[in-house]
């Protein structure tokens, strides 16, 4: 592992749901429309994961449909603390001892993601995702300065911040914008992770089609015999 970056999506990859459907189901609980607004930010999801609407103009309209308060970001950590990939948990040590050649890159939010790979030895400065602006206990916004909350933004990310130490790096993830890593030479391999969904518009596009962990890990020890 030492010549290596392995670089991990969040969502859909290292825990089971989207923060953003997550988040959805519990700040529109009261609502009365809650059931076609949580519909509606699903199938923005789906299209932007499989590469049909750009990741910018899906995570703003996403959080603008959302009445999300500080209180249902604790909730949504506490969700998705239950909620990690099956294959992830049983390999937790894999990541505590590689923990200097992992990195997360999500389109998520620092605030949700750290709380719950910390315990995976994750450091935080291998950590990097959206931040969410809160106003008065509100969720706003995001902050549109980090690069993440833009189109490429995953690309920009691992181009500026994982890339120049010169390693192998290796895309694990379920969606387009990961793959995005591979098409613009910033990850030699796509590792489609497919325990939780399979979007199989990416099949044709993935070095390996990986059902779980034990497969990302097999392929990492065939590179390096």
């Amino acid at each position: 592992m030492n010549n290596i970056n392995l670089i991990i999506d969040f969502d859909s990859t290292f825990i089971k749901l989207e923060t953003l459907d997550a988040l959805a189901k519990i700040s529109l609980n009261n609502k009365k429309n809650k059931n076609s607004v949580i519909a509606e930010i699903a199938s923005i999801t789906n299209r932007a994961m499989n590469g049909y609407i750009t990741f910018d103009a899906a995570l703003s309209k996403r959080i603008s449909m959302l009445n999300a308060s500080k209180k249902d970001i604790i909730e949504v950590i506490s969700l998705i603390n239950n909620s990690v990939s099956n294959s992830i948990i049983k390999n937790k040590k894999f990541f505590i001892n590689n923990n200097k050649n992992c990195y997360i890159v999500s389109g998520g939010f620092t605030e949700i993601i750290l709380p719950v790979v910390k315990s995976f030895g994750f450091k935080e400065e291998n950590v990097f995702a959206n931040q969410l602006i809160i106003n008065d206990n509100k969720v706003k916004g995001v902050e549109t300065k980090n690069p993440l909350s833009k189109d490429k933004g995953k690309v920009y990310i691992v181009n500026k911040h994982i890339n120049q130490n010169n390693k192998t790096s290796i895309i694990i993830g379920d969606g387009y914008t990961d793959y995005e890593l591979k098409k613009y030479n910033e990850a030699k391999y796509f590792i489609q992770f497919i325990e939780n969904v399979n979007r199989k518009s990416l099949n044709k596009h993935a070095d390996i089609i990986a059902k779980n962990f034990n497969e990302v890990i097999n392929f990492i020890k065939l590179l390096n015999e």
